[in-house]
């Protein structure tokens, strides 16, 4: 997805995916566990001061949040470990540039299934998993919209 310009909201995506994705209305099921991966190339330069606090809230609603930082400057980001559900060691990844998405799947993957307690080894692809409901998240940059 190319960089169309504009800021970025982290803020309003952790709330749609509360209040909006993660919702019986939108197919949420109540008996699977909620993941959200947020792939994020940037620090938010919108409601900063309340993305902390979004994600506690969501985390609080049952959301498991795995973070990947798609760029090497944001691996001791405050923001976006503040995000993630915890061991963050566990469910924080680090890429050098969104062009090197794909080679990080391979260890997201294992750690959304590993913090909900399920074991990798027991699927054979990741779509077999339907126990999981997963969404991507892409740090909002085109006009204040979430995508």
């Amino acid at each position: 997805m190319p960089y169309l310009g504009g800021r970025t909201n982290t803020t309003s995506a952790l709330n749609v995916l509360r209040r909006v994705v993660f919702q019986t209305s939108a197919g949420d099921r109540p008996t699977a566990p909620n993941v959200a991966v947020l792939v994020a190339n940037g620090e938010s330069t919108l409601d900063q001061d309340r993305v902390s606090t979004e994600a506690a809230t969501g985390r609080d609603a049952g959301i498991v949040f795995v973070v990947v930082a798609a760029d090497q400057t944001l691996a001791d980001s405050v923001e976006l470990k503040s995000i993630v559900s915890p061991p963050t060691e566990q469910n924080y990844f680090t890429t050098t540039a969104l062009s090197v998405l794909p080679n990080i799947t391979q260890s997201v993957i294992p750690a959304m299934l590993l913090c909900l307690g399920f074991f990798y080894t027991s699927c054979s692809n990741a779509v077999e998993c339907k126990k999981v409901q997963s969404f991507i998240v892409t740090s909002a940059h085109n006009n204040d919209d979430v995508t």
